[in-house]
C-alpha cells in the first residue's frame, strides 16, 4: 500500500459517467476513505483533501459526517484522522469472508486439533497487526481474545512476526510509539529500543517463526509464522496461544515444526502449488 496519499485518483465530476443513477457526495466521501487508507497512519486534513482534490474546508464537512457515522475518527490531541470503529468492524467482516481466510481457518481448526489449544489469523489493519479468525481451545483453561484485538507489534508473537517480514514503511510509527511506551512504563521482557528490536527480528527472520511467554500470572504463551503470497510479501500471520506452561513454545519443539509447517502448506494451496 502505498504512502502518498496524492497518489489517490481525484474525485469524479458529477457530471461525468460516473455520476450517473449514483450519490454523487458518496463517492466524494468514498475518495476521502480511500485516501485516508493510502497513508501509513492518522492523517491531516490537508493532506486528505488534496489527495481526494477537495477543498479543505469541503473535506472537512464531509469528514464531519464520517466521524459522526463511525466510519472516522479524529485524535483530539493532534487533530488527525483515522479510521473508525464501525470501518474496522466492517474490514474485519469483510476480511473474515475472503477465500484466503475461510482456506486459514482449515489450518487453525488443524492447530487448534494437533496443539489442544487456541489459534488465530492476523492481518495487518489500521492499528497494526488485527486478529480476523479465531479458533478456541475446547477445554476450560483455553485462553482466547475477541476479533478485531490489535496485537502489540514488539511484545507479541504475531506483532514480531509482523516487525521482521511487514512493510518497514508502515511498520515505523506505530514501532517508534510502542517502544518509547515500554521504555516509559517499564514493561518486563518487551525490548525498549531498535537496537534489541533488531536483534529480536533478525532471529525471528532466521528462523521463520516468533515465539513469546510472559511472565507472570495469567501470561500468554504463544507461536507464530507468516503466511506469503507468490510475490513474497507476508499476507497474514498464523498464531497459537495458551497460558503459560500450556504451550511449548522452544524453537526446536514440535510446535515451532507444527507452525512452520502449517503456513508453508497454506501458502502452497493459496497459490497452487
Amino acid at each position: 500500500m502505498s504512502s502518498a496519499v496524492a497518489d489517490v485518483v481525484p474525485v469524479r465530476n458529477a457530471a461525468g459517467p460516473a455520476a450517473k443513477g449514483g450519490v454523487n457526495s458518496v463517492e466524494v466521501a468514498g475518495d476521502l476513505l480511500r485516501a485516508l487508507s493510502e497513508t501509513t497512519g492518522p492523517a491531516r486534513l490537508a493532506d486528505l483533501a488534496r489527495a481526494a482534490g477537495l477543498p479543505s474546508a469541503k473535506a472537512h464537512r464531509y469528514l464531519v459526517s464520517l466521524v459522526r457515522a463511525g466510519l472516522v475518527e479524529q485524535d483530539p490531541a493532534t487533530s488527525r484522522y483515522d479510521f473508525g470503529p464501525l470501518a474496522l468492524r466492517a474490514g474485519v467482516v469483510a476480511l473474515g469472508r475472503s477465500d484466503v481466510l475461510k482456506r486459514a481457518e482449515r489450518t487453525l481448526n488443524a492447530i487448534v486439533e494437533a496443539t489442544g489449544e487456541t489459534a488465530a489469523a492476523a492481518v495487518w489493519g489500521s492499528h497494526g497487526p488485527t486478529l480476523v479468525r479465531l479458533v478456541e481451545a475446547r477445554h476450560e483453561l483455553a485462553s482466547t481474545v475477541p476479533l478485531g484485538h490489535v496485537c502489540a507489534l514488539t511484545f507479541s508473537a504475531a506483532g514480531l512476526v509482523y516487525c521482521a517480514f511487514g512493510e518497514a514503511e508502515r511498520l515505523a510509527p506505530l514501532i517508534g510509539r510502542e517502544l518509547a511506551q515500554s521504555r516509559s512504563v517499564g514493561r518486563r521482557g518487551a525490548p525498549t529500543s531498535r537496537t534489541e528490536l533488531e536483534r529480536l527480528t533478525d532471529a525471528i527472520r532466521a528462523q521463520g517463526f516468533a515465539t513469546v511467554a510472559a511472565e507472570g500470572d495469567g501470561g500468554l504463551a504463544a507461536v507464530s509464522a507468516p503466511v506469503f503470497d507468490a510475490a513474497g510479501r507476508m499476507r497474514l500471520a498464523l498464531t497459537v496461544f495458551a497460558r503459560v506452561g500450556r504451550l511449548d513454545v522452544s524453537p526446536q519443539g514440535p510446535v515451532a515444526a507444527l507452525m512452520t509447517g502449517a503456513v508453508r502448506s497454506l501458502g502452497a494451496d493459496l497459490h497452487g502449488r
